[in-house]
């Protein structure tokens, strides 16, 4: 593939050009016509970066409208190429590493742990399970490893982009019981979330249903190009949280498949803060709550950074 922009080109900083965020420009030929956008697309990007980037964060790239084609922005990954046509791409660092998953596990993850259970701090783009790809890092894998120990019980997962707190039993005579306590919802979870500013403001606190699906929330925080939210999910539906957000029109920032955007954010701007249940052998409560991590943190002081005149909408409410 031949590049109309020199490999040799460097950013200010000496890097490559697609580590910089300029433009790069194809235009395409007979190798290319009839394939799909998102495979040529990674073929070129990894002749500029000399490595291959996943298909996702290739995929986030398109969709994000970093490729143009006839200088429109295209974010269909597979459309197909049509040859002679004039190809450019912007690399945004930000969106095509964010997806780079952990090979290893630190102790200072470890939130909590007694003869019982182990709780652990999930980093981002980490699943929690073993996927269908046998050779795919896993949080479970990760933390055996890291404890020397197998046969971690599972009950609860957190999507592969969410970060925070994960309760694992390590003792089989409580499983029973914080089996019991997830079946009755009564384990209290706190999460935090960046969301998209809707036209209107919603209620300082709130409640979410749909089916059998029901979201607490709570504003914290709002700012001119987004709000801090903290959720408090008394079910334990698939993607709950995020559904309940885009529905009301605040989807997550990063969060593409809910309307976030995946050029909002480096990944899905969800994270889950604190665990609060009962003990399953003792019965004493017991509280774990994870920092936000650094990631979160620096889209939430973006937002801050923009702050201009905003003020909180709960001060105008009290101040009435």
């Amino acid at each position: 593939m031949r590049s109309l922009l020199p490999r040799s080109s460097a950013g200010a900083d000496g890097e490559p050009p697609a580590l910089t965020g300029r433009r790069l420009r194809l235009v395409a030929d007979a190798r290319h016509a009839g394939r799909r956008t998102d495979e040529v697309a990674r073929e070129w990007v990894t002749e500029v970066l000399g490595r291959v980037p996943s298909k996702a964060a290739v995929r986030r790239l398109i969709m994000a409208g970093a490729l143009r084609v006839r200088g429109r922005p295209l974010r269909a990954p597979g459309r197909l190429v049509e040859s002679g046509a004039p190809l450019e791409l912007t690399v945004r660092p930000e969106l095509l590493h964010r997806d780079e998953e952990p090979s290893s596990l630190d102790a200072s993850r470890i939130l909590h742990e007694d003869a019982a259970l182990i709780a652990v701090d999930k980093p981002p783009r980490l699943p929690t399970v073993a996927t269908a790809d046998p050779r795919r890092a896993h949080l479970v894998g990760l933390l055996e490893r890291l404890v020397g120990a197998g046969g971690l019980a599972v009950h609860q997962r957190l999507d592969q982009d969410t970060s925070g707190v994960v309760l694992f039993v390590k003792d089989p005579a409580a499983n029973a019981g914080v089996a019991a306590q997830f079946a009755a919802h009564t384990v209290q979870k706190t999460y935090l979330a960046l969301t998209v500013r809707p036209a209107r403001l919603p209620a300082p606190r709130w409640r979410a249903e749909s089916g059998t699906a029901v979201t607490d929330f709570v504003l914290v925080e709002a700012l001119p190009r987004g709000l801090l939210v903290e959720a408090h999910p008394r079910t334990g539906r698939k993607h709950q949280i995020r559904i309940h957000l885009a529905e009301a029109g605040m989807p997550i920032l990063g969060d593409a498949r809910y309307g976030g955007g995946a050029a909002a954010a480096p990944r899905v701007m969800l994270h889950a803060s604190r665990l609060r249940l009962l003990h399953p052998l003792s019965g004493a409560p017991l509280s774990i709550a994870s920092p936000v991590p650094a990631d979160f943190q620096a889209v939430l002081d973006g937002l801050r950074s923009k702050r201009a005149s905003a003020r909180d909408p709960r001060r105008r409410r009290r101040g009435r």
